[in-house]
């Protein structure tokens, strides 16, 4: 009986590492929205160019950095994919040790996911600043 009773997971814990994966799942498929956005931006970037062409006293611009878009948008996409797989280890990781009634803190993903939003937040920027 003392057996079945470590192996029993608190509905509270199990439903704050429920919580936590939605978020991270959450955080996963805006990423992917938002690098699908990012790299669709080199289509907009053509359309406005052929209207620009039509206008008879229009300056083009140069439109040198939509390889630049291109390449983030297909990283924070990788990084969104990868981001999903993560969270199902997580997931799993968390859910093992709360059956063996241990806990087991992993603050690496979060600060990582911190810091490619803040990266990718400063590309984006020196983007509009710069190129």
């Amino acid at each position: 009986m003392n057996k079945k009773n470590n192996s029993k997971i608190d509905p509270k814990d199990l439903m704050a590492v429920e919580r936590t994966a939605t978020g991270l799942i959450g955080t996963s498929i805006s990423l992917i929205i938002f690098g699908f956005v990012v790299e669709k931006f080199e289509l907009f970037l053509h359309i406005i160019e052929a209207e620009l062409k039509n206008k008879p006293h229009s300056k083009l611009p140069e439109l040198s950095h939509v390889n630049f878009y291109n390449y983030l948008g297909i990283a924070i996409v990788v990084c969104g994919v990868l981001l999903a797989i993560y969270t199902y280890i997580y997931y799993s990781n968390w859910i093992k040790c709360l059956q063996k009634n241990k806990i087991k803190t992993d603050k690496n993903i979060f600060f990582l996911l911190s810091s490619f939003l803040a990266i990718v937040g400063l590309l984006i920027i020196i983007g509009m600043i710069i190129i």
